[in-house]
């Protein structure tokens, strides 16, 4: 994993709104949930909610289906495997330095 695509990766999570966004997605699962579901859900403004979804789409860890209804959201699970996968060998308790992976 490149710096910059850890850098904005952990950006599309350092937010509690985008937390709270995240924690929804991921709640409902692979049938994801709308703008207008996820703010009913934070209690964050559909504007809110629609800022911080545009960022997470630029870095893919949240993607969107369309259906008859609109824009489903949900998480990229695969790509928040590899991200939490990284953090846990590169920065987790008690790791050597040898190994880690490099930065790119």
């Amino acid at each position: 994993m490149e710096t910059r695509q850890l850098a904005r990766l952990m950006g599309s999570l350092s937010f509690e709104e985008r937390l709270l966004i995240m924690d929804a997605l991921i709640s409902t699962g692979e049938e994801g949930l709308s703008q207008m579901a996820l703010a009913e859900i934070t209690s964050l403004s559909a504007s809110s909610i629609g800022i911080n979804l545009d960022y997470m789409m630029s870095t893919d860890i949240v993607r969107y289906r369309s259906e008859s209804v609109g824009k489903v959201f949900f998480p990229n699970y695969e790509l928040l495997g590899s991200l939490f996968s990284f953090m846990n060998k590169n920065y987790g308790s008690g790791m050597s330095q040898t190994n880690r992976t490099k930065l790119g």
